[in-house]
Protein backbone atom coordinates (compact mmCIF):
# COMPACT_ATOMS: atom_id res chain seq x y z
CA UNK A 1 0.00 0.00 0.00
CA UNK A 2 2.88 2.26 -0.12
CA UNK A 3 1.81 4.91 -3.03
CA UNK A 4 3.10 7.82 -4.45
CA UNK A 5 0.63 10.23 -6.19
CA UNK A 6 0.87 12.81 -8.85
CA UNK A 7 -1.42 15.98 -9.53
CA UNK A 8 -3.79 15.91 -12.95
CA UNK A 9 -2.32 19.22 -13.88
CA UNK A 10 1.35 17.70 -14.20
CA UNK A 11 0.31 15.02 -16.38
CA UNK A 12 -2.22 16.83 -18.40
CA UNK A 13 0.31 18.08 -20.87
CA UNK A 14 0.50 14.67 -22.29
CA UNK A 15 -3.39 14.12 -22.58
CA UNK A 16 -2.85 17.26 -24.22
CA UNK A 17 -0.33 17.02 -26.53
CA UNK A 18 -0.95 13.20 -27.44
CA UNK A 19 -4.79 14.83 -28.36
CA UNK A 20 -3.71 17.35 -30.80
CA UNK A 21 -1.22 15.55 -32.70
CA UNK A 22 -2.93 12.16 -32.68
CA UNK A 23 -6.58 12.41 -32.17
CA UNK A 24 -6.52 10.42 -29.13
CA UNK A 25 -8.66 11.30 -25.90
CA UNK A 26 -9.20 10.53 -22.42
CA UNK A 27 -12.24 8.59 -23.54
CA UNK A 28 -10.09 6.48 -25.59
CA UNK A 29 -8.06 5.55 -22.66
CA UNK A 30 -11.40 5.46 -20.60
CA UNK A 31 -10.05 8.64 -18.28
CA UNK A 32 -12.75 10.25 -16.65
CA UNK A 33 -12.87 14.03 -18.11
CA UNK A 34 -13.84 15.32 -14.76
CA UNK A 35 -10.79 13.45 -13.01
CA UNK A 36 -8.72 16.81 -15.22
CA UNK A 37 -11.48 19.57 -14.46
CA UNK A 38 -9.66 21.38 -11.54
CA UNK A 39 -6.12 20.16 -12.34
CA UNK A 40 -5.76 19.29 -8.61
CA UNK A 41 -7.21 15.61 -8.33
CA UNK A 42 -4.75 13.18 -7.08
CA UNK A 43 -3.69 10.09 -9.03
CA UNK A 44 -2.07 7.14 -7.89
CA UNK A 45 1.27 7.30 -9.78
CA UNK A 46 0.56 3.33 -11.04
CA UNK A 47 -2.52 4.39 -12.41
CA UNK A 48 -0.78 6.61 -14.28
CA UNK A 49 2.14 4.75 -15.50
CA UNK A 50 -0.61 2.40 -16.70
CA UNK A 51 -2.09 4.87 -19.45
CA UNK A 52 1.58 6.06 -20.11
CA UNK A 53 2.18 2.22 -22.00
CA UNK A 54 -1.24 2.43 -23.40
CA UNK A 55 -0.67 5.83 -25.30
CA UNK A 56 2.55 3.82 -26.24
CA UNK A 57 0.11 1.54 -28.25
CA UNK A 58 -2.93 3.49 -29.13
CA UNK A 59 0.17 5.92 -31.23
CA UNK A 60 1.94 2.84 -32.65
CA UNK A 61 4.49 5.38 -31.55
CA UNK A 62 7.64 4.47 -28.75
CA UNK A 63 8.69 8.05 -28.84
CA UNK A 64 5.41 9.81 -28.48
CA UNK A 65 6.73 12.15 -25.61
CA UNK A 66 8.80 13.15 -28.42
CA UNK A 67 6.96 14.27 -30.73
CA UNK A 68 4.42 16.45 -28.18
CA UNK A 69 7.59 17.98 -26.52
CA UNK A 70 5.96 21.18 -26.73
CA UNK A 71 3.03 20.61 -25.09
CA UNK A 72 5.27 18.99 -21.78
CA UNK A 73 5.98 22.53 -20.21
CA UNK A 74 6.45 23.51 -16.40
CA UNK A 75 4.19 26.34 -16.99
CA UNK A 76 0.84 24.29 -17.56
CA UNK A 77 1.00 23.84 -13.40
CA UNK A 78 -0.74 27.34 -13.74
CA UNK A 79 0.89 28.33 -10.26
CA UNK A 80 -0.31 31.84 -9.76
CA UNK A 81 2.13 34.27 -11.51
CA UNK A 82 3.83 31.19 -12.76
CA UNK A 83 5.90 31.04 -9.85
CA UNK A 84 8.22 28.05 -11.25
CA UNK A 85 9.27 30.20 -14.34
CA UNK A 86 9.01 33.75 -13.37
CA UNK A 87 12.41 33.88 -11.78
CA UNK A 88 15.32 36.36 -12.18
CA UNK A 89 17.75 33.72 -13.42
CA UNK A 90 17.58 30.27 -13.91
CA UNK A 91 19.31 29.09 -10.68
CA UNK A 92 16.38 30.24 -9.00
CA UNK A 93 13.89 28.17 -11.09
CA UNK A 94 15.98 25.66 -10.57
CA UNK A 95 15.86 25.66 -7.18
CA UNK A 96 12.30 26.61 -7.11
CA UNK A 97 10.93 23.21 -9.00
CA UNK A 98 13.35 20.98 -6.72
CA UNK A 99 11.57 22.67 -3.44
CA UNK A 100 7.76 23.17 -4.92
CA UNK A 101 7.21 20.16 -7.74
CA UNK A 102 6.76 18.06 -4.09
CA UNK A 103 3.33 19.69 -3.96
CA UNK A 104 2.11 18.05 -7.43
CA UNK A 105 4.39 14.77 -7.16
CA UNK A 106 5.03 12.90 -4.10
CA UNK A 107 7.45 9.82 -3.54
CA UNK A 108 9.88 10.94 -6.42
CA UNK A 109 12.77 13.96 -5.57
CA UNK A 110 13.87 16.56 -7.80
CA UNK A 111 17.52 17.37 -6.59
CA UNK A 112 21.22 18.84 -8.16
CA UNK A 113 24.35 16.55 -8.23
CA UNK A 114 27.76 18.89 -8.89
CA UNK A 115 30.76 17.33 -10.65
CA UNK A 116 33.33 20.25 -11.05
CA UNK A 117 32.02 22.82 -13.62
CA UNK A 118 29.01 19.93 -14.47
CA UNK A 119 25.57 20.34 -12.62
CA UNK A 120 23.14 17.69 -12.80
CA UNK A 121 19.49 18.60 -12.43
CA UNK A 122 18.50 14.40 -11.36
CA UNK A 123 14.67 13.59 -11.35
CA UNK A 124 14.54 9.57 -9.42
CA UNK A 125 11.03 8.00 -9.42
CA UNK A 126 11.33 4.29 -7.82
CA UNK A 127 7.27 4.31 -8.25
CA UNK A 128 7.72 4.05 -12.63
CA UNK A 129 8.06 0.58 -13.72
CA UNK A 130 9.14 -1.38 -16.29
CA UNK A 131 8.50 0.19 -19.86
CA UNK A 132 6.51 2.96 -17.70
CA UNK A 133 9.52 4.36 -16.98
CA UNK A 134 11.60 5.31 -19.95
CA UNK A 135 8.14 7.46 -20.65
CA UNK A 136 8.15 8.78 -17.48
CA UNK A 137 11.69 9.59 -17.55
CA UNK A 138 11.52 11.25 -20.95
CA UNK A 139 8.57 13.73 -19.55
CA UNK A 140 10.19 14.75 -16.98
CA UNK A 141 13.79 15.28 -18.95
CA UNK A 142 11.57 17.22 -21.68
CA UNK A 143 9.72 19.60 -19.30
CA UNK A 144 13.09 20.17 -17.51
CA UNK A 145 14.46 21.12 -20.54
CA UNK A 146 11.52 23.23 -21.98
CA UNK A 147 12.06 24.86 -18.49
CA UNK A 148 15.94 25.69 -19.17
CA UNK A 149 15.48 26.70 -22.77
CA UNK A 150 13.22 29.85 -21.09
CA UNK A 151 16.63 31.33 -19.72
CA UNK A 152 19.34 29.61 -22.30
CA UNK A 153 16.89 29.99 -25.19
CA UNK A 154 15.20 27.53 -28.17
CA UNK A 155 18.77 26.41 -29.53
CA UNK A 156 20.38 25.43 -25.89
CA UNK A 157 21.72 22.02 -25.68
CA UNK A 158 22.53 19.70 -22.77
CA UNK A 159 26.21 18.45 -22.16
CA UNK A 160 24.60 14.71 -21.45
CA UNK A 161 21.62 13.36 -21.03
CA UNK A 162 21.11 10.06 -18.62
CA UNK A 163 17.14 8.22 -18.74
CA UNK A 164 15.95 5.72 -17.24
CA UNK A 165 14.29 2.79 -18.56
CA UNK A 166 14.50 0.29 -22.07
CA UNK A 167 15.89 2.96 -24.81
CA UNK A 168 13.23 4.50 -26.97
CA UNK A 169 14.46 5.58 -30.94
CA UNK A 170 17.68 6.60 -29.42
CA UNK A 171 18.40 9.13 -32.74
CA UNK A 172 14.68 11.11 -32.31
CA UNK A 173 15.90 11.54 -28.56
CA UNK A 174 19.23 12.86 -29.48
CA UNK A 175 17.86 15.03 -31.63
CA UNK A 176 15.73 17.24 -29.03
CA UNK A 177 18.44 17.47 -26.81
CA UNK A 178 21.32 18.09 -28.95
CA UNK A 179 23.51 15.78 -26.65
CA UNK A 180 24.54 12.05 -26.75
CA UNK A 181 21.77 10.20 -24.81
CA UNK A 182 22.12 6.74 -22.31
CA UNK A 183 19.44 5.26 -21.37
CA UNK A 184 18.59 2.51 -18.06
CA UNK A 185 20.07 4.53 -16.02
CA UNK A 186 19.24 4.72 -11.77
CA UNK A 187 17.63 8.20 -12.39
CA UNK A 188 17.09 11.21 -15.18
CA UNK A 189 20.08 13.36 -15.19
CA UNK A 190 20.48 16.48 -17.41
CA UNK A 191 24.08 17.60 -17.44
CA UNK A 192 24.56 21.27 -17.73
CA UNK A 193 27.20 24.16 -17.28
CA UNK A 194 27.42 24.96 -13.60
CA UNK A 195 27.25 28.82 -15.59
CA UNK A 196 24.65 28.31 -17.33
CA UNK A 197 22.56 28.43 -13.93
CA UNK A 198 23.04 32.29 -13.81
CA UNK A 199 21.60 32.77 -16.93
CA UNK A 200 18.83 35.68 -16.35
CA UNK A 201 15.27 35.67 -17.66
CA UNK A 202 13.73 37.39 -20.71
CA UNK A 203 12.91 40.48 -19.38
CA UNK A 204 9.02 40.66 -20.71
CA UNK A 205 8.68 37.40 -18.89
CA UNK A 206 9.64 38.31 -15.20
CA UNK A 207 7.99 41.70 -13.71
CA UNK A 208 7.22 43.05 -10.26
CA UNK A 209 3.92 41.61 -10.49
CA UNK A 210 5.57 38.11 -10.63
CA UNK A 211 7.33 38.32 -7.11
CA UNK A 212 4.04 39.70 -5.73
CA UNK A 213 1.26 37.16 -6.39
CA UNK A 214 -0.44 35.59 -4.04
CA UNK A 215 -2.30 32.26 -3.31
CA UNK A 216 -5.72 31.99 -2.27
CA UNK A 217 -6.60 29.85 0.94
CA UNK A 218 -8.19 27.84 -1.18
CA UNK A 219 -6.24 27.25 -3.56
CA UNK A 220 -3.50 26.98 -0.60
CA UNK A 221 -5.29 23.91 0.99
CA UNK A 222 -5.38 21.89 -2.31
CA UNK A 223 -1.37 22.27 -1.90
CA UNK A 224 -1.12 20.73 1.53
CA UNK A 225 -2.80 17.43 0.56
CA UNK A 226 -0.03 15.61 -1.01
CA UNK A 227 0.46 12.34 1.47
CA UNK A 228 3.72 10.91 1.68
CA UNK A 229 3.83 6.99 0.11
CA UNK A 230 4.38 5.65 3.76
CA UNK A 231 1.51 7.66 5.49
CA UNK A 232 -1.08 4.99 5.06
CA UNK A 233 -4.29 7.05 6.57
CA UNK A 234 -3.75 9.44 3.94
CA UNK A 235 -3.04 7.30 1.58
CA UNK A 236 -6.37 5.64 2.21
CA UNK A 237 -7.92 8.65 2.08
CA UNK A 238 -6.76 9.47 -1.29
CA UNK A 239 -7.04 6.49 -2.78
CA UNK A 240 -10.87 6.45 -1.67
CA UNK A 241 -11.23 9.76 -3.35
CA UNK A 242 -9.74 9.15 -6.45
CA UNK A 243 -11.44 5.89 -7.05
CA UNK A 244 -15.04 7.96 -7.12
CA UNK A 245 -14.52 9.41 -10.31
CA UNK A 246 -15.21 5.94 -11.67
CA UNK A 247 -18.46 5.41 -9.16
CA UNK A 248 -18.85 5.12 -5.55
CA UNK A 249 -16.06 3.87 -4.08
CA UNK A 250 -16.11 -0.24 -3.31
CA UNK A 251 -13.83 -2.33 -1.11
CA UNK A 252 -13.36 -4.28 -4.30
CA UNK A 253 -12.49 -1.15 -6.38
CA UNK A 254 -9.70 0.55 -3.86
CA UNK A 255 -8.63 -2.99 -3.31
CA UNK A 256 -8.10 -3.53 -7.45
CA UNK A 257 -6.21 0.23 -7.14
CA UNK A 258 -3.89 -1.29 -4.44
CA UNK A 259 -3.28 -4.34 -6.17
CA UNK A 260 -4.19 -6.09 -2.99
CA UNK A 261 -7.34 -8.52 -2.40
CA UNK A 262 -10.20 -7.51 -0.94
CA UNK A 263 -9.61 -9.44 2.47
CA UNK A 264 -6.04 -7.96 2.35
CA UNK A 265 -7.71 -4.24 2.13
CA UNK A 266 -10.38 -4.63 4.85
CA UNK A 267 -7.24 -6.21 7.53
CA UNK A 268 -5.25 -3.32 6.71
CA UNK A 269 -8.08 -1.10 7.58
CA UNK A 270 -8.95 -3.09 10.97
CA UNK A 271 -5.64 -2.64 12.19
CA UNK A 272 -5.51 1.44 11.89
CA UNK A 273 -9.08 1.08 13.19
CA UNK A 274 -11.47 1.75 10.54
CA UNK A 275 -14.57 0.00 8.63
CA UNK A 276 -14.37 0.39 4.79
CA UNK A 277 -17.89 2.23 5.25
CA UNK A 278 -17.27 4.60 7.63
CA UNK A 279 -13.57 5.45 5.75
CA UNK A 280 -15.12 6.26 3.02
CA UNK A 281 -18.45 7.95 4.08
CA UNK A 282 -16.51 10.47 5.45
CA UNK A 283 -14.39 11.22 2.84
CA UNK A 284 -17.43 11.63 0.34
CA UNK A 285 -18.93 14.01 2.81
CA UNK A 286 -15.51 15.64 3.34
CA UNK A 287 -15.39 16.37 -0.68
CA UNK A 288 -19.71 17.06 -0.71
CA UNK A 289 -18.41 19.93 1.58
CA UNK A 290 -16.20 21.61 -0.49
CA UNK A 291 -18.13 21.86 -3.55
CA UNK A 292 -20.80 23.20 -1.20
CA UNK A 293 -18.21 26.11 -0.51
CA UNK A 294 -17.50 26.01 -4.44
CA UNK A 295 -20.95 27.05 -4.97
CA UNK A 296 -21.90 23.72 -6.97
CA UNK A 297 -25.25 22.02 -6.40
CA UNK A 298 -27.04 18.92 -4.74
CA UNK A 299 -27.76 17.38 -7.74
CA UNK A 300 -23.95 17.78 -9.87
CA UNK A 301 -22.35 17.24 -5.92
CA UNK A 302 -23.92 13.60 -6.15
CA UNK A 303 -23.00 12.88 -9.55
CA UNK A 304 -19.14 13.91 -8.61
CA UNK A 305 -19.30 11.67 -5.86
CA UNK A 306 -20.62 8.29 -7.59
CA UNK A 307 -23.33 8.79 -6.41
CA UNK A 308 -26.53 7.03 -8.40
CA UNK A 309 -28.78 9.91 -7.89
CA UNK A 310 -29.41 12.95 -5.20
CA UNK A 311 -31.30 10.86 -2.95
CA UNK A 312 -29.04 8.47 -2.10
CA UNK A 313 -25.99 11.10 -1.46
CA UNK A 314 -28.57 12.96 1.04
CA UNK A 315 -28.88 9.70 2.86
CA UNK A 316 -25.51 8.81 3.52
CA UNK A 317 -24.84 12.85 4.20
CA UNK A 318 -27.68 12.34 6.59
CA UNK A 319 -25.56 9.65 8.33
CA UNK A 320 -22.70 11.60 9.05
CA UNK A 321 -23.53 15.39 8.97
CA UNK A 322 -26.81 14.39 11.05
CA UNK A 323 -28.30 17.03 9.16
CA UNK A 324 -29.45 16.95 5.20
CA UNK A 325 -26.80 18.33 2.84
CA UNK A 326 -29.74 20.76 1.63
CA UNK A 327 -29.74 21.86 5.78
CA UNK A 328 -25.98 21.86 5.38
CA UNK A 329 -26.04 24.12 2.38
CA UNK A 330 -28.15 26.62 3.91
CA UNK A 331 -25.90 27.05 6.80
CA UNK A 332 -23.13 27.31 4.49
CA UNK A 333 -25.11 30.85 2.69
CA UNK A 334 -26.02 32.07 6.20
CA UNK A 335 -23.01 32.63 7.44
CA UNK A 336 -21.60 33.77 4.16
CA UNK A 337 -24.04 36.84 4.38
CA UNK A 338 -23.51 37.71 7.93
CA UNK A 339 -21.60 41.00 8.23
CA UNK A 340 -18.15 41.55 8.82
Amino acid sequence: MDTAFIRSSYIAPVFKGVEAHYGISLTDLSIPEALFDEGMELIPFNEASKWFTQLETLTGEADYMVKIQCYLDISALKIPGNWFLSAPDLAMCFRRINHGICSFHSGASYYPLQSGNILKWCYNNPYAKERARSHDSLRVAITLFNAIKRFSGNHYRLKKLRLSGPPIKQQETEAIFGCPVSWNAAQTELWISVDDLFTSSPMDDFTADTLTSSVSLAQFEKYLNMPQPTDLPKVLYEMVNYSRYYGLPTVVSVANLFGISRQQLQRRLQKVGLSFTDLSGYILCNQAIKYMLEGKEINEIAQRLGYANAHSFSRSFARFRQQTPTQYMNKINRQNKKPL
